[in-house]
């Protein structure tokens, strides 16, 4: 499937059957997302942050950061192992 986003600065769009999914997880910044990894030019392009909270306190975010990851992980593993994507 061709998804065409809407970033600044950037013009395009990628395809879901070809690309990888993936987690990103930046304790720095407080966030793990899923991404689809596009090959050709080597971007993660995010689509999706996973939050196990709803305080937005950072402590709440530490708390949970390696369960969201984990749950990122499964969700990319699915995603890739998945024999038809259409």
């Amino acid at each position: 499937m061709e998804i065409t986003p809407r970033f600044r600065f950037v013009e395009g769009s990628f395809d879901t059957l070809t690309n990888k999914m993936l987690v990103i997880g930046s304790d720095n910044h407080g966030t793990v997302e899923l991404c689809f990894k596009e090959e050709d030019c080597g971007w993660n392009i995010p689509f999706a942050e996973i939050k196990l909270y709803d305080s937005g306190l950072y402590k709440d975010f530490a708390a949970t950061y390696n369960d969201a990851k984990k749950l990122g992980e499964e969700i990319s593993r699915r995603w890739n192992e998945c024999p038809n994507k259409q």
